[in-house]
């Protein structure tokens, strides 16, 4: 039957595009909610429990393969209680079932496929499965009717089983830690990664490869605090590998999820909000300390590409693009000297030869835009106009292109993420179009997703849903502190504050540690550290807390950092490398933080010190800046300001671990306090 002609199931209620790409399968799909539930348990069937998110390739090949099966859709309906989950939308669901199955298998991924009991315990998943058996797979069809079959003769063995799984996952997700970790665990970590890094192509490993921000981030403060310039040439090179790779979209700005090969050559096309968040971030701080302008070209091409093509009328932004079109996967970004020549003309001959598109390709036929064997040393400055100019050409053509679709639902906690972005490029370069959208966003979020009281985690068409995760609250935190380092407006502190106060009246737990969610699944809540290519959101409370500590002098925050890093002590000295922005946090509790206080009349006596003091890496320093204007506010929020009434000449005051210098006017004595090392 045509999918046209299909009556729609129960997800065309849904919200989430990526269960409504769903809504017209003839699997008869529950969304994850009591009435599916209670239809197992009442059927007594087991769950098939299928889990992805809008962008992922092979959950879109799944669909089409199974999903769209008539046959398979058959056997689902007849023995089992389908439910389809949006990972992004669900992530503690994810969670929890991803760690099952890694448990019964030794890996995982999405499309996530997971077979529970009526009491939704797992007891069978994998990922990907084929129709039909292939690529040394089971097909999905043999294993739907083994399964089944299992349930009914042996479902008392089955239940026994999954009853021990769960309570492996459970136990997994215990911290136990009660004193703080060994300093030398952050030497440990820098250590690990070193040991898996290619030292010719950059990035961790040989293939796949993931940007992986938060490691290069952790390497980059350990360069700043330990002098260390293998940590820096560890940086340095594998964000030069990403920037002249293929993973980096020449053409529009930002970065693809991951490179399938060595080389950063050929990505999986799908383009993450978070991805692009964290690694143009990451960027800003390397051109910071290498001052290499590819790396600030690419960080401001991404936050360009978010502002224009991922940002909501309301200023939310979307949560990724997909790899495929109707064309195939890739398809979109890739081209043929033919097709350049239509665009450009004669000028196709340079940008083909600077960018590596060739008649043969090196993707399916078609070549991905690439600096990977590319010079870049002797192009001249007219030379790079003219390449600017027609990239510009070439992106106005390829926007006329099917377009991949774009998830439009609006995460608070990559929103959180995009805040910080902004807001470091605001600093560095002074350009308002960032400062702007900043602000546009997080007065929606602020108005669309808080309450005063408790944050919603999803919003789509006007409504916002499900009660926000401790990514949601310690990613917003962030954002909100960077966006009050940028502008100095005591709101966004004083929103950082009760944000953060609701989140732990929520999600803490008095044993140590924030649990993901406010209520779990089936008496089960996570409490997770590891830092993957996201940061785990008990890192971010972390190191809001140790910020938030010296901007405000307030020693309950400090407390709350110690409590999280000593409950997850022991699992950060069994994978350090694993805990890489944990340990950027436990690096600034443990040797404490520069505290500049910058005092004036008007804020533009004030800008040769903010100026001076942004274009520099500081990964351990809070900065204030007072005048008339915002000297009675702030002085409510922190005790900085007290006996430093702005006088008639701007002064900076710098302090650090209880210990003060005598003020200066003097922007650069200020960068030589500050700069030098301990």
């Amino acid at each position: 039957m045509l999918k046209a002609e299909r009556k729609p199931n129960r997800l065309i209620k849904e919200k989430s595009p990526y269960l409504l790409k769903h809504a017209y399968n003839p699997v008869e799909w529950y969304p994850w909610g009591e009435e599916a539930i209670r239809k197992a348990r009442n059927d007594s069937k087991p769950i098939l429990l299928s889990i992805g998110y809008s962008s992922c390739h092979w959950c879109n090949v799944m669909e089409k393969e199974s999903f769209e099966n008539d046959e398979i859709a058959s056997i689902i309906n007849e023995n089992f209680i389908p439910i389809k989950v949006d990972r992004e939308e669900r992530p503690e669901i994810d969670k929890l079932y991803m760690a099952a199955v890694q448990a019964m298998t030794g890996s995982g991924g999405w499309p996530l496929t997971v077979f529970l009991t009526p009491d939704l315990k797992p007891f069978f998943g994998g990922t990907y499965f084929p129709p039909e058996p292939r690529y040394g797979m089971p097909g999905f069809k043999q294993v739907l009717l083994h399964i089944s079959r299992l349930w009914k003769e042996k479902k008392e063995e089955i239940l026994e089983s999954s009853s021990k799984i769960m309570e492996a996952v459970s136990q997994a997700y215990l911290s136990e830690g009660t004193e703080l970790p060994r300093k030398e665990v952050i030497d440990e970590a820098f250590e690990s990664l070193a040991s898996s890094y290619d030292d010719v192509y950059g990035g961790f490993a040989l293939a796949p490869k993931f940007p992986l921000p938060c490691s290069l981030n952790f390497l980059l403060q350990y360069s700043y605090r330990k002098g260390n310039q293998l940590a820096l040439s560890i940086v340095r090179n594998t964000l030069l590998r990403m920037c002249l790779g293929g993973i980096r979209d020449h053409v529009g700005g930002g970065f693809h999820r991951y490179s399938t090969d060595r080389f950063w050559l050929v990505p999986h096309f799908e383009k993450m909000l978070y991805d692009n968040a964290l690694i143009s971030n990451t960027l800003l701080n390397a051109f910071r300390v290498a001052g290499e302008n590819i790396f600030l070209d690419a960080a401001t091409e991404t936050l360009t590409w978010i502002i224009n093509e991922m940002m909501d009328e309301e200023g939310g932004f979307y949560s990724a693009q997909d790899a495929d079109t109707t064309e195939g996967e890739g398809h979109y970004y890739t081209w043929t000297p033919e097709e350049l020549r239509a665009v450009l003309g004669s000028r196709a001959e340079l940008f083909c030869k600077i960018y590596g598109i060739t008649k043969e390709g090196n993707f399916e036929g078609r070549s991905i835009p690439n600096l990977v064997y590319s010079s870049q040393e002797n192009i001249s400055i007219s030379t790079k106009a003219e390449i600017k100019e027609m990239k510009m050409e070439i992106y106005s053509a390829r926007k006329k292109r099917e377009r991949p679709l774009t998830d439009t639902k609006i995460l608070t906690s990559w929103n959180g993420l995009v805040l910080s972005a902004l807001s470091n490029a605001y600093r560095l370069t002074g350009m308002e179009e960032y400062i702007k959208a900043a602000e546009k966003t997080v007065s929606f979020i602020m108005r669309r997703m808080w309450d005063g009281e408790r944050l919603k985690r999803v919003y789509r068409e006007g409504i916002a849903t499900l009660p926000g995760t401790v990514e949601d609250y310690s990613f917003l935190v962030q954002g909100l502190i960077d966006l009050f380092e940028c502008t100095q407006n005591e709101m966004y502190l004083r929103e950082a504050i009760e944000v953060s106060d609701a989140m732990f009246a929520r999600l803490w737990d008095e044993k140590g540690g924030l649990y993901f969610e406010e209520e779990g699944i089936e008496g089960i809540r996570l409490k997770e550290s590891y830092d993957g290519p996201t940061p785990s959101g008990n890192s971010v409370a972390a190191m809001n807390m140790v910020r938030l500590s010296e901007i405000t002098v307030r020693q309950e925050f400090k407390e709350r950092a110690s409590k999280i890093f000593s409950a997850f002590s022991k699992k950060i000295e069994s994978d350090p490398a694993g805990h890489a922005w944990m340990l950027c946090a436990y690096d600034l509790y443990i040797n404490g933080m520069y505290e500049i206080v910058i005092t004036s009349e008007k804020t533009t006596e004030a800008r040769p010190f903010i100026e001076r003091i942004n274009k520099i890496y500081l990964p351990d320093a809070v900065v204030i800046v007072a005048d008339r204007s915002n000297f009675d506010s702030l002085k409510k929020l922190t005790s900085l300001l007290e006996s430093r009434e702005p006088g008639k000449r701007a002064l900076a005051y710098v302090c650090r671990n209880n210990s003060c210098l005598l003020p200066t006017d003097d922007p650069e004595k200020l960068v030589e306090i500050v700069t030098k090392r301990n």
